[in-house]
């Protein structure tokens, strides 16, 4: 985290985890990024990338003064190359800031009664 100070390149933290690993004798993860966090964004536009590969390319980042980053390292004690051991599909959900959600829904009083008697019978 010392070395994340304005002015520094983001592919300048790849080569410094390597070296905290082999002190370890563990492999950083390929594929795993770091992400620029604002308001309301989780993953920004700037990255961080664990481990450098010909498969995993991202834009060079320049670290500015006040910039807020989330973190994510990942190490191994095998290849540091992630395998796929079940192939179920994982959704994620996230905000889309352009759009605007109405989240409260409006209900009448007369069928109140029947939602609630619903979601009990439901739930047991």
């Amino acid at each position: 985290m010392r070395m994340m100070k304005p002015g520094m390149k983001a592919s300048d933290i790849a080569p410094i985890l390597e070296k905290i690993g082999a002190a370890y004798d563990v492999k950083p993860v390929e594929g795993v990024l770091s992400h620029q966090m604002k308001r309301f964004v989780i993953d920004g536009n700037k990255v961080i990338l664990n481990k450098p590969s010909p498969e995993c390319k991202v834009e060079e980042a320049v670290f500015q003064e006040n910039e807020v980053y989330a973190l994510d390292i990942a190490f191994s004690t095998g290849e540091g190359k992630p395998k796929v051991i079940d192939e179920k599909e994982t959704n994620v959900y996230k905000r889309a800031l352009d759009k605007e959600y109405n989240l409260k829904m409006k209900v009448r009083t007369s069928t109140a009664p029947t939602l609630l008697l619903g979601s009990r019978t439901r739930s047991g």
